[in-house]
């Protein structure tokens, strides 16, 4: 039963909420970590070139600094995003179903153990491996040439 949104406990009283929560404040890490290391890609003249033609500070981060820092965070964001779909099994732990619970269930009902465990396990390659693909193009169609 989901609790009453102005309840003290709403957040703690459903594990899907704490699973959301919990997996965004651990990805949220990563993907900053992504985008400081893209920014930092930047050399620091291209921002002084910026300042140079009388850009401001917003002006110079969205017209020169990010879209450079861009080409430099595709390959790492997707990997950020594959470790996210991979790490949704950790939910399980608090109770959240999702694949590997469902997965544990099957099979302490007896049923096969292979073809279970070969079933969820190809269904993560089918969700991982296209976003492997796509990031991997498009970090491909962005890399500068050098």
């Amino acid at each position: 039963v989901l609790t009453p949104k102005d309840s003290p406990t709403f957040i703690v009283d459903n594990n899907f909420r704490l699973a959301v929560l919990g997996l965004s404040l651990y990805t949220a890490a990563f993907v900053c970590e992504s985008l400081r290391s893209g920014i930092n890609t930047v050399h620091v003249g291209q921002s002084e070139a910026g300042r140079s033609l009388g850009l401001t500070f917003t002006q110079n981060l969205r017209l020169v600094v990010l879209p450079q820092a861009f080409r430099a965070v595709t390959a790492p964001l997707g990997s950020v995003l594959i470790a996210l779909t991979k790490n949704t099994t950790i939910a399980s732990v608090i109770g959240v179903a999702e694949a590997a619970l469902l997965m544990r269930e099957m099979i302490e009902n007896e049923a096969a153990l292979f073809l279970i465990g070969g079933i969820f396990a190809l269904g993560f390659v089918i969700l991982t491996l296209p976003m492997g693909l796509f990031f991997g193009y498009l970090s491909k169609r962005f890399e500068v040439a050098r």
